[in-house]
Formats: structure tokens, C-alpha cells, sequence
């Protein structure tokens, strides 16, 4: 499957040409969550502006009435291991950002990365834990633990789109009520495990330790993660962490990454399906950019240089708030055409349309993912090109019959996060995917040359069967069909009651077409 996210290309020494979605002279403004590590923000600052965005230092975030010296908490809130105190945390668990200036500290930045580093305190998880003990991994910063709480708490109530990178990741998870495996080989001593260290070095004679590489799997390619990456197993990522989130269940968050460590799976990346925006990886791709781009030269044990940029040019154009994205090619807001919906009422409209058309979360996406396949065919040479404008040309093209009447309906929030995910540029079809028919609208299917009837479901195979629509004609006093007799390539069911769903041969299917796409967008 082709995701929907802008590509990437590595010219010559390195000089890369990143196409994006952002008013021409303006750059996308990344925020990074505070936290005092130079190192860090080194890596995610090089990562961000080599996907073509403008990373911005975000202040430090304090919750009412708290007290510090410097920039750090006072003695009293912290215990004798750095951990921040139990009464401390409900504090900041219950009132979260509220009460400070979180909106001004976050005014003018389109999207936040939370970066790696020291373990959270333990007494800040949905269901607090003690801490592990273990001297050598103690959590080096309780002050952080605060500020990029209540600055994730923000941007999650916000939707403002958020990447979290290793402990990143790990404060998603906090903060959406995941509890946290606080050492992993601790965890595997308490399954009776062995533990390879798969996921952090252990230290060298000299005390050092240095990030490992190893693979991950994709679990859903109807995820945030496969659109982004393109891929079912992510190669050599880089990674140096002994804590990873533990379970997701009763939260709003889903696991859409994996790895079998010694039999045991380990969750690599998470998602909030609720949001527009919000993947959290346990690994490193800014420290995979910062290797290859320095030309160091362990840079080849770990992810290619563009798989790692992926995630930061996937945020940058998610962070243009109302814009739909197509493969290799940038859009932006129309300055030349005013349209009376905002982004959120078409967002809605979309969402009740795939209801309407489908039924189903996976026929909704399929439904819109093959709505955009077509508005690219109709619109091959657009470069500016709005939410509005898409939602507009879907009420005009034919497509749906009823599409006009849908705006005054409201979408249910399961339905409306389908609409921004695909939308956002999380298409779960491949671009060549642009029919599908009731089976009222089909004359028969055709299966290795043996014809059988179109609700027999068990006689199509994805990439053989032909799929013949019916020219027009009454089924139970309804008119349905096309002007012409046309045929096309089964693809899928994206839902057990869904239509069919196939492409008109024309990426080499091995089969005359005997029709075009404005024949079908009629």
C-alpha cells in the first residue's frame, strides 16, 4: 500500500528536496517539549529542519502554585531518589495544565516533539507504582516529569499534533493512562526470561553504553504508523531505553508497533486514534538522521536516512490544520477562493458521509481513502488546493448521490476521528483503487474465466477476479447501473458488509480498460 504522506528524496552530498504542505515563505513551527538535555534537542532540532520545519524551544511549564528555585522544583517536592512526591503528582494529574499560561507558552507552534531521555516518575502513572530501585537508571529530572505532562496534556486536549520519541512515547502513554514497565530486565527476571538487551546496550568496561538496532513490526495498516512508513517491519531503528509502556488497555491509545524480544512482545509504537495526530515511537529515527547527516560512522547500522525523516515530514504535514495531502505533491490553503464551511464542519461532513456510504469504521476509511483517489485523478496538475475545495467537489461530482445532504447531520467522535486520520493523509487504499459498485450496480464477476454472481463473496480474489458493472437497469422498481458497460480489478472487502472495491487497469493489471475516470466521476 502507497501511504499518503509527502515523500522524500537524498540528492547528491545529502542536499535533500522535501516537498511541503506550508504557505509559501512560511516554515512549519515544531515546538520542543522543555527539557535541559542539549544533546537531545541537537538531534530533533537537525531532524526537524532538515524536513523542512523551524524548530522552536518551548518554555518551561509550571504548574500553579508550585514553587522553584531557578528553573527547578524546590527540595520538598521531590523524594530522596529525584521522584516527584505522591501528593505532588495527584496535584498535577488532577489539574493538569489548567490555571497557567500553557496557551501562551504554546502560541505560534503548529506541532510539539517530546524527546528522549530519563525515566518518568513513577508516582505521576494513572495507577502510581514505587519506584524500581535500581540506582543506575534513577529519574534525572522530576521538574521535567511536570512540564512535559502538563505540556502533553495540552496538546492531546488541543489536538495539536504530537511525535514522541522513546521516553516521549513512554509520557503519551502516561498521560493517556498507561501504566509503564519500569525495567525491562527486571520484567523478564519476574517471566523467567532471559534478557539479551536488545534495546539498550549494557555498558562497555569504560561505563558507556551506545544505542542498539533492531526491527520493528507494524501491526495495523489501517495505523498512523503504517502511513507513515509504508511498511509492515521497520528496519534496524535505533534504540536505547530499559522502560517501555506496559498496556493500553482502558485507554484511549492503541499499539501499532511490536517486537519479539526472547519470545516476548514489547510495544514499540502507540497511537491515539481519538486525535489527529498523536504516534509515540520507543525508538530513535532523529538519532539515525543526526548519524547519517554528520556522516558518522556507525550511521549504517540503523534506519536509512529518508525512513527516519518520514516521521518528522509526517508531522510538519499534519500540522497544517484543514489540509488534505496527496503522494509526492504539496498542498496548501486557497487564497483565492472563500468557502463558507470551516475545516472542523467538513471534517464532520466526510465523517457522516463514510457512514452513510459504508457503515463500518473500515468501509468509512476505505470510502474517503477512494473519494481522495479520485479528486487526484479529476485534479492532476492542482497545487493549492483547500479541505473545503475536496468537501465542496464531493457534493458536485456524482459520486455520491446523496452527499448533499449530509452536512446538516453530526458524526459520531468514532467516525469523526476516521475522518481526520484519512484525511490527514492516512489513506488505507492504494492510489490506482478508484471504483467500487453496489452489487445491484454489477452485472456479474469473473473468477480465472469461470463467471459467478456478485454477492458471492467467496469467488473473489484480490488482483484476479474482473468485476463487470451492469449498463443501466431496473432492480426492484430502482434504476441502477452506468451508461456503459464497464469492468475493473477486485482489490478488497475493507469491511465484512462493505462493497467491493478495485482499480480501472490502469497500472498494469494485465487487462483492457475499457473506460476512464470521468466516465466514473460522472
Amino acid at each position: 500500500m502507497k501511504h499518503s504522506f509527502l515523500r522524500y528524496w537524498t540528492l547528491g552530498l545529502l542536499t535533500l528536496t522535501v516537498a511541503l504542505a506550508a504557505t509559501a515563505g512560511e516554515k512549519v513551527r515544531v515546538g520542543l517539549a522543555w527539557q535541559p538535555n542539549e544533546a537531545a534537542r541537537e538531534r530533533v532540532v537537525l531532524s526537524i529542519e532538515a524536513a523542512g520545519g523551524e524548530a522552536v524551544f518551548l518554555p518551561q511549564m509550571r504548574p500553579t502554585g508550585f514553587d522553584y528555585d531557578g528553573s527547578a522544583l524546590s527540595p520538598q517536592y521531590t523524594d530522596e531518589n529525584g521522584v516527584l512526591r505522591q501528593e505532588y503528582a495527584d496535584i498535577v494529574k488532577r489539574d493538569t495544565y489548567h490555571g497557567t499560561d500553557a496557551e501562551a507558552l504554546l502560541a505560534g507552534v503548529q506541532a510539539v516533539v517530546f524527546l528522549g531521555g530519563g525515566d518518568i516518575s513513577s508516582t505521576l502513572f494513572a495507577v502510581p507504582q514505587t519506584w524500581h530501585g535500581i540506582a543506575d537508571d534513577s529519574p534525572a529530572n522530576a521538574t521535567r516529569d511536570v512540564s512535559e505532562y502538563l505540556t502533553m496534556a495540552y496538546c492531546l486536549d488541543h489536538d495539536i499534533p504530537v511525535l514522541g520519541l522513546c521516553r516521549g512515547m513512554q509520557m503519551l502513554g502516561v498521560v493517556s493512562g498507561a501504566p509503564l514497565i519500569q525495567d525491562l530486565p527486571t520484567y523478564f527476571e519476574g517471566l523467567g526470561q532471559p534478557y539479551h538487551y536488545l534495546h539498550r546496550m549494557q555498558r562497555d568496561a569504560e561505563g558507556k553504553r551506545y544505542y542498539t538496532p533492531h526491527d520493528v513490526v507494524v501491526t495495523d495498516r489501517n495505523s498512523l504508523l503504517y502511513a507513515v512508513t509504508g511498511s509492515e517491519t521497520i528496519r534496524d531503528v535505533p534504540s536505547w531505553h530499559h522502560q517501555v509502556v506496559g498496556d493500553v488497555t482502558g485507554t484511549p491509545l492503541r499499539v501499532t508497533g511490536v517486537t519479539m524480544t526472547d519470545g516476548v512482545e514489547i510495544i514499540e509504537a502507540i497511537e491515539r486514534t481519538d486525535k489527529h495526530f498523536a504516534l509515540g515511537v520507543q525508538y530513535h529515527p532523529e538519532e539515525a538522521i543526526k548519524q547519517h547527516l554528520k556522516g558518522q560512522p556507525d550511521a549504517s547500522r540503523f534506519m536509512p536516512l529518508d525512513e527516519a525523516l518520514k516521521y518528522f515530514t509526517a508531522l510538519l504535514s499534519n500540522a497544517q490544520e484543514g489540509l488534505h495531502f496527496i503522494p509526492g505533491r504539496a498542498y496548501t490553503r486557497s487564497d483565492t477562493t472563500v468557502y463558507s464551511k470551516t475545516a472542523d464542519e467538513c471534517y464532520n461532513f466526510f465523517a457522516v458521509l463514510g457512514r452513510a456510504e459504508q457503515g463500518s469504521l473500515e468501509g468509512a476509511a476505505a470510502e474517503l481513502s477512494l473519494l481522495l483517489n479520485l479528486f487526484e485523478r479529476r485534479h492532476p496538475e492542482a497545487d493549492n488546493v483547500s479541505i473545503q475545495e475536496v468537501a465542496k467537489w464531493a457534493t458536485e461530482c456524482g459520486w455520491f448521490a446523496h452527499a448533499s445532504r449530509r452536512w446538516e447531520k453530526v458524526a459520531t467522535p468514532e467516525y469523526l476521528a476516521v475522518a481526520r486520520n484519512v484525511l490527514g493523509g492516512n489513506r488505507v487504499l492504494p492510489p490506482n483503487i478508484v471504483e467500487h459498485d453496489c452489487r445491484e450496480d454489477l452485472a456479474y464477476i469473473e473468477t480465472n474465466g469461470v463467471r459467478f454472481s456478485p454477492y458471492d463473496n467467496d469467488k473473489y480474489v484480490s488482483g484476479v477476479t474482473v468485476v463487470y458493472q451492469a449498463p443501466v437497469h431496473e432492480h426492484n422498481g430502482r434504476k441502477f447501473g452506468f451508461r456503459k458497460p464497464v469492468h475493473w480489478i477486485f482489490y478488497s472487502f475493507p469491511a465484512a458488509k462493505s462493497d467491493p472495491f478495485g482499480s480501472l487497469c490502469d497500472e498494469g493489471c494485465g487487462h483492457e480498460n475499457v473506460t476512464d475516470v470521468e466516465d466514473i466521476i460522472r
